[in-house]
């Protein structure tokens, strides 16, 4: 099998932006075509952040993803990773646009002396996950109650139940919802992102959800972006 040239990769696993419209709302009384905008806005955000990490980049996105359940679908993607040949694995969402390239360089470098690193999000799931290929168990983590507010702490249960050294970063807030996006904007530093996130919060656009601006944010690798050499 040929490896990466990298030993770490960070994995973006993430909906369309027009699947993400679907299943939230964004933008108070806006059409799906406004949600997708901002969902467009916060993938090309979490693109950018793990691209600029350090690290092999892969993105799992709606249609590469395999399971019925969230939990499957997850962590198929993970297995799949580790089966290219890395050892350790730092997993994100599309949904949290305060982590920066500086917070996710900082878990890639506590990952390199712990088992597992987690950064709790603030309605108690988790914005980050760090993992060596050796404390990752899918069956066990299959039936985790992902998508909840139990989350955190019965992943750092897992972690710990398997003799994981964890080490729990600064907790930050994720989106879901249009009271969190404000919540978001007004905490994020002055930039094109909260301009653009002000923007499409205020005045949804008329866009149909085919339309190629809702497209170009959705990223569709799922290969480390630096070709992996023989070794």
């Amino acid at each position: 099998m040929t490896l990466p040239r990298s030993t770490t990769a960070v994995l973006l696993f993430t909906r369309s932006a027009g699947g993400e419209a679907v299943h939230k709302r964004f933008v108070p009384h806006g059409t799906l075509a406004a949600n997708a905008a901002v969902a467009a806005q916060l993938i090309a955000r979490a693109t950018e952040v793990a691209q600029q990490a350090g690290a092999d980049f892969l993105c799992v996105e709606s249609a590469q993803q395999v399971g019925r359940t969230f939990g499957e679908r997850l962590t198929a993607a993970i297995t799949h990773s580790f089966g290219l040949g890395y050892e350790q694995l730092i997993v994100i969402g599309n949904d949290c646009p305060q982590l920066s390239p500086g917070r996710l360089r900082q878990a890639l470098h506590l990952l390199a002396s712990a088992d597992a690193v987690l950064g709790p999000a603030t309605d108690g799931g988790v914005y980050l996950l760090g993992i060596k290929r050796a404390f990752f168990d899918a069956q066990a983590w299959r039936g985790l109650p992902w998508q909840t507010g139990k989350l955190g702490p019965a992943l750092a249960r897992c972690l710990r139940a398997a003799r994981a050294r964890l080490h729990i970063l600064r907790p930050l807030a994720d989106v879901d919802t249009a009271q969190d996006l404000a919540g978001t904007i007004a905490q994020l530093p002055a930039g094109q992102l909260r301009t653009r996130l002000r923007r499409l919060r205020a005045t949804p656009p008329v866009l149909a959800l085919g339309h190629p601006a809702l497209r170009l944010a959705t990223p569709a690798l799922h290969l480390p972006q630096r070709a992996p050499p023989s070794h």
